[in-house]
């Protein structure tokens, strides 16, 4: 009796927290770990204390200048299954291995797998320890060719990462080399403004007037961790970029000087956020929805960090960006005149969400201080209604954007910060223009070789989206409610064929539920969904003349 007291009491500590209303999107597969539902308690054989920098070092690395912005301290661990963990076998000859980590004082952490393959049936799990943030299920689809891996971030200073396999699978290749110890740029829930909360008060949010006309723009940003060799990792922002096939190759652009201290196996840990803004103007209370992707290969960069060029750097993401994503990639313009006198940046100032800083005065071609070449653009903000938005640490890379919403510039640096005596100094970007063939002759140099393959020689390129686009005026559907927990209400219009197909896919583009539906005599379906994960759905329903499309959260 006392063990099936103890199993319920799991489950429903399991229903009740283990999914929070800061939902996590890492490219997972989603489940249960298998000691949440065998009722499996932590056991103090399986811990590892990590000794946390000193604060003489954190001291020095806040210190540090640049405009990338340090936040979290690498630290050297030699976890795998051959010396760390314990395993557990269940009744259903389900094999269990778990180890804790702690590093104290940490914000949040990473983890940083220097081999990693999951063998088919494998499933990896990480989670903090009120079991409030659990991140995977990360399945043989999370291989890749550099057999490497890292984790989003994990809030506090403590973790567990569990892996599941039914008996006689093989085990997995899997040794995590080193922990991010992140020390500020991340939510800390004791109150100090780092990361979401974190970037000065005169920026503005892409969901504030200022940001209507750049609706597609701003589904290119990406905030980027950066892990970089013998160095702090780094927040900077990047942004999709197409190229002339339209084809939706997973390019994103940022800074030289973000990436060149990362060697081939650190860029393969490279964590992209995506869709990472408020849904409004007033900044939120709570932090968004994480969208992540882990991997990537540099394929060119230049500008020696700006001494010699326009400081660019280009990767090729590991894996396929999910279509629920809702992405975009940025058109572009690489002439070399003075583009349109108006324009603005989507960045992530600070690690914070996005935010978006105008311009109305023409771009003027200048040279980087401490660079040797015209190939920059300087960049004045411009007080609009709800702000001044400037850039800060963290905006590197960021995209600059003339008025007809066309990519012309990366962020190097600059001088504007939110405080009266910066507010209105420039900006520097580098010339999307130079970066196309002016950084060198090799393909790995500059830009043309990868956004105009073809040699097609187009001066301008539209951009071009990927995902789902809702469309919520169409009055012939409501659903409801939303937030949904066990059952969708779908109400259709008077005149509604009655014969419907229903169709939601999770936010991987994965099809969870398709079926052909009658409603009833109110002209309602009701949708079972108690069974889906916590999450954020795409809903289709077509009635053989017409589409609705909405996205539904599952709580």
């Amino acid at each position: 009796m006392r063990l099936l007291f103890n199993r319920a009491f799991y489950l429903l500590i399991f229903t009740v927290c283990v999914f929070p209303a800061d939902l996590v999107a890492q490219l997972s597969q989603g489940g249960v770990p298998g000691s949440f539902s065998h009722a499996i308690a932590p056991e103090s054989g399986n811990f590892i204390s990590i000794d946390p920098p000193s604060t003489d070092q954190l001291s020095m690395e806040e210190t540090k200048p640049g405009v990338a912005y340090s936040f979290a301290v690498n630290l050297p661990v030699d976890i795998g299954m051959d010396n760390s963990g314990l395993w557990t076998t269940t009744a259903d000859g389900t094999r269990i291995w778990r180890v804790t980590v702690k590093a104290s004082g940490a914000l949040a952490l990473t983890l940083y797998f220097d081999r990693f393959a999951m063998p088919e049936n494998g499933k990896l799990f990480v989670y903090n320890p009120q079991r409030t943030q659990i991140i995977g299920a990360f399945t043989n689809q999370n291989n890749n060719r550099h057999s490497t891996f890292a984790t989003s971030l994990i809030y506090g200073d403590q973790l567990t990462l569990e892996y599941n396999a039914p008996e006689g699978t093989p085990d997995p290749v899997m040794h995590v080399s080193e922990v991010a110890y992140a020390y500020r740029g991340v939510s800390d829930y004791s109150g100090l403004k780092t990361g979401f909360g974190g970037s000065g008060p005169c920026e503005v949010n892409t969901n504030c007037d200022e940001g209507a006309a750049w609706q597609l723009q701003k589904r290119s940003v990406t905030r980027i961790l950066i892990k970089r060799t013998g160095q702090t990792d780094v927040w900077c922002t990047g942004s999709l970029v197409n190229n002339v096939r339209n084809d939706g190759t997973p390019y994103v652009l940022t800074a030289d000087h973000c990436g060149r201290y990362s060697s081939e196996t650190d860029i393969s840990k490279w964590i992209f956020y995506f869709n990472y803004e408020g849904t409004g103007c007033p900044d939120p209370t709570k932090e968004p929805t994480l969208y992540s992707l882990t991997g990537a290969t540099m394929v060119a960069h230049g500008g020696n960090a700006a001494a010699s060029g326009s400081d660019f750097f280009l990767v090729l993401l590991d894996k396929p960006i999910p279509t629920s994503y809702n992405v975009y990639f940025n058109g572009w313009t690489r002439e070399s005149v003075p583009p349109s006198p108006s324009g603005v940046t989507i960045h992530h100032p600070e690690g914070d969400i996005k935010k978006i800083s105008t311009y109305t005065k023409a771009l003027q071609p200048t040279v980087w201080t401490g660079g040797s070449k015209l190939a920059h653009w300087l960049v004045y903000w411009t007080k609009t209604t709800n702000g001044q938005g400037v850039t800060e640490g963290g905006s590197s890379g960021s995209p600059l954007y003339d008025n007809q919403g066309r990519l012309v510039g990366t962020l190097t640096g600059g001088d504007s910060r939110c405080d009266t005596a910066h507010i209105n100094l420039p900006d520097y970007y580098g010339m999307f223009s130079y970066s196309w063939d002016k950084n060198g002759t090799d393909s790995t140099e500059v830009l043309k070789y990868w956004l105009d393959p073809d040699s097609t020689n187009v001066m301008s390129l539209n951009g071009w989206a990927l995902g789902v686009e809702e469309n919520v005026n169409n009055e012939w559907v409501a659903m409801y409610p939303n937030p949904v927990t066990n059952q969708l209400n779908i109400r259709m219009a008077a005149g509604a064929t009655k014969s419907l197909k229903v169709t939601l896919y999770d936010i991987l583009g994965n099809l969870q539920y398709q079926r052909a539906l009658g409603f009833n005599e109110n002209r309602e379906i009701q949708v079972d969904v108690s069974e889906l994960s916590p999450g954020i759905y795409v809903v289709m329903v077509n009635d053989g003349n017409r589409q609705v499309v909405r996205k539904v959260i599952k709580e």
